[in-house]
């Protein structure tokens, strides 16, 4: 149970097929997605953390112009991907061990960042801002109490974990990032608790 709960992309690699079948393609999250590009300027570069197959948040922003990375650690989900969108460049590694001696204009951890344990989850935040330039923007999900919580996705149970909204608060702060946007429970987008914000320059 504990490496299930370390390591939830190994789950990605049993169902990524399941999981590109059933992921809706509607673009609930377009609202947010545009806000960012507001903020970045078009022909930005983004950095995808946790990037799936691509679809649908990816393609929406190449279709935009913009100038995408995408990183997943689960090597099956990134195969989907890079069929998906043979021009992107990929990479295979664990967000906690992410150094990739370059600088994005956003991040975005979209229903990635929250499938860490909770006591993994504050080391995150200076491994985002080392990730961005003076002004890029963060956008990532989250909880909002402190915990852990499990479901079953395409037969596999996966962990979610989160911090309490002070703590995020408090890390956000701390690493010199201004809170844009907090929205709890949006019911336009999955009722996601979403994270909007942007590093000092």
């Amino acid at each position: 149970m504990e490496n299930e709960k370390k390591n939830v992309f190994e789950a990605y690699n049993i169902i990524a097929d399941w999981f590109s079948a059933a992921r809706p393609q509607m673009l609930m999250e377009k609202a947010y997605l545009d806000s960012v590009m507001d903020l970045i300027g078009k022909g930005a570069h983004i950095l995808d953390l946790g990037c799936g197959t691509g679809k649908p948040m990816m393609e929406y922003l190449l279709n935009q112009g913009m100038q995408v990375m995408g990183v997943d650690a689960s090597y099956r989900m990134l195969e989907i991907a890079r069929t998906n969108f043979p021009s992107v460049n990929f990479v295979q590694a664990d967000m906690r061990q992410l150094s990739l001696n370059r600088k994005f204009d956003a991040i975005i951890a979209w229903n990635s960042f929250f499938h860490l344990p909770p006591e993994d989850q504050p080391a995150m935040f200076p491994i985002f801002k080392d990730h961005l330039n003076n002004g890029g923007v963060l956008l990532f999900t989250s909880g909002t109490e402190y915990g852990e919580a499990w479901g079953l996705n395409g037969g596999v149970n996966l962990c979610h974990g989160s911090l309490d909204t002070q703590q995020y608060r408090s890390l956000l702060e701390a690493n010199n990032f201004k809170v844009l946007q907090y929205k709890e429970s949006d019911p336009e987008c999955w009722h996601a608790t979403i994270w909007m914000a942007q590093l000092s320059a």
